[in-house]
Order: structure tokens, then sequence, then C-alpha cells
């Protein structure tokens, strides 16, 4: 089964990049896309749902035109447009879920709210530890998004950050040991 990511949630990130980098760096990106994918993402608003595998390629094609190989301005690029969008969907869709929450109840549902975007070939489990802010999110399904993990790391900070958490601090595991992308995805989320 193919992995997919809502249409709305993958439109509101490319929005993002359209507006964060500008319509000259939008239209190289579109134009870095095999064909096929270039028209899936230049008609996204009329199917509900994106492969991931296209998403990924928009990353791709994002990072090559804009940052080029500097991991750190990657990282910290991609984590500001997660951050961004995490602000869109917690004032919108998740906005009640955001006032009744603690930091804990929230990461408790952390794969969850995040798995709910995607298809059902993606899958989540959270891992607490006793006595401590955070734990691990692990989030299976992903291998064909490339650059996922920085976005969805700035992501989970601001979400940690917006129900109440002081100083979150994400990284995910294979981001970490230099990879793109991987099929499990591990967030160790901390907070004070």
């Amino acid at each position: 089964m193919e992995a997919t990511v809502k249409a709305a949630v993958a439109k509101a990130g490319h929005d993002y990049m359209r507006t964060a980098y500008g319509e000259v760096v939008w239209d190289a990106v579109l134009e870095m896309l095999i064909p096929s994918d270039s028209a899936l993402v230049r008609t996204i608003e009329s199917s509900p749902n994106l492969p991931v595998a296209v998403d990924g390629h928009v990353f791709e094609a994002l990072v090559h035109v804009r940052f080029g190989d500097d991991r750190r301005v990657v990282e910290t690029e991609l984590r500001r447009g997660g951050a961004s969008q995490a602000d869109a969907m917690l004032d919108g869709l998740f906005s009640i879920f955001a006032r009744f929450v603690s930091p804990q109840q929230a990461f408790g549902r952390a794969g969850s709210i995040i798995t709910s975007v995607y298809s059902d070939a993606v899958s989540s489990s959270t891992d607490t530890v006793p006595g401590e802010n955070g734990g691990a999110i692990h989030i299976i399904g992903l291998g064909d998004s490339s650059f996922v993990s920085p976005w969805q790391c700035g992501w989970i900070e601001r979400a940690v950050e917006r129900f109440g958490g002081r100083n979150p601090q994400v990284t995910e595991r294979s981001w970490e040991a230099g990879r793109n992308a991987s099929h499990e995805l591990v967030y160790d989320v901390r907070w004070d």
C-alpha cells in the first residue's frame, strides 16, 4: 500500500515554501520534478491525497534549489516550516485540543496526531519516560518522504510549546545519523 498525505496538509506546506522562498524558487522546485509529479503538485486541490513520495520529491527539490548541501541550513529552514505549519493547524483544526491538554497529555497523542494526516500505511507509537517530560515518538511508513524529519521536528517543538512545555528539544535519530529519509522515524522529545 502506497503511503499518502492529505492533500490539504501537503498544500499548506507547499504554500509555506512558496511564501517563504518566493515564486522564483517555487517555479524552480516544480521544474526539478518529473512531469507526472509536477502535474500532481500543480493540481493538488483536485485530489484528496498526495503520494508521500511526491511530497518527498518536493522537499528534495526545495533543498537542492534553495539550501544546497548545508545540513544545518536545511534543518533550520525546514524546522521553521514545520513550526509554521503547526501554528496553522493548532490555530485551526486542533485549536480546541490545544486549549485543554497538558504537554504530557499532548505528547501521549502526538504520534496519532501526526499520522492522522497520512493514510493507513503510516503508523505510530509513543514511548514515555517515567518521571520525565518527554520520550520517543515512532513514525513508521514515511521512508519515501525525504527531508520530512526536520520539518516534523519543528512541528513537534512548536506543538509542545503551544501546549505549555518550556524549552522543547526534538531530534530525529535517522537525521542525526546523516540520513535524509528512513522507513522508521524516531523523534526524541524533551521539555522543561
